[in-house]
């Protein structure tokens, strides 16, 4: 697992999310609403996976594996996450 960022933002991971998104969905960035559940974007279950695996790479954060489930659009899991960095960086993690 790569090392936690320290320098994340909300509005980062949302356009992490609508850049991983739109490669995966062959789609422009512009055109994924960050407000829209990730089945109504076209996601399946198999590429929600992906999602969550690539984000955790990119994050360096531990993520379950569903939630893309629980936290099913952008806006929703970037809200998750940056919580997420947020309990980390309040526990002593390394950055």
């Amino acid at each position: 697992m790569a090392r936690i960022r320290s320098d994340v933002t909300e509005a980062d991971v949302r356009d992490w999310c609508c850049q991983y998104l739109a490669r995966a969905l062959k789609l422009s960035p512009g055109r994924i609403d960050h407000q829209a559940t990730f089945s109504r974007l076209g996601l399946d279950s198999a590429e929600s996976l992906f999602l969550v695996a690539a984000l955790e790479d990119w994050s360096g954060l531990e993520l379950a594996s569903d939630i893309a489930f629980e936290h099913p659009s952008v806006s929703d899991l970037a809200r998750y996450v940056i919580g997420r960095f947020d309990e980390s960086r309040g526990s002593g993690a390394s950055a």
